[in-house]
């Protein structure tokens, strides 16, 4: 694969252009501190009750940004 060839999944000059910290918005409002995302799987973890937890970014209603701007999660895919 050419080097300028990208496997990534999510567009982390987007997610690092963002304030942070991140907080992941969930379906039903729950919302946790993003601690760290995998762009090329899309995995995150995120900070739950004190613990790490991982989830899918597909899993993900939002995300709200360190000025509290709540963005869509579709946005941060790159589009094949």
């Amino acid at each position: 694969m050419p080097v300028s060839e990208t496997t990534d999944l999510l567009d982390m000059a987007k997610i690092n252009s963002l304030p942070h910290p991140l907080t992941a918005v969930f379906s039903g409002g729950d919302r946790w501190e993003i601690h760290d995302i995998d762009v090329e799987t899309g995995l995150l973890r995120i900070l739950a009750g004190g613990l790490l937890q991982i989830k899918q970014f597909g899993e993900l209603c939002g995300i709200v940004d360190g000025d509290f701007e709540e963005h869509d999660s579709d946005e941060f895919y790159i589009e094949a």
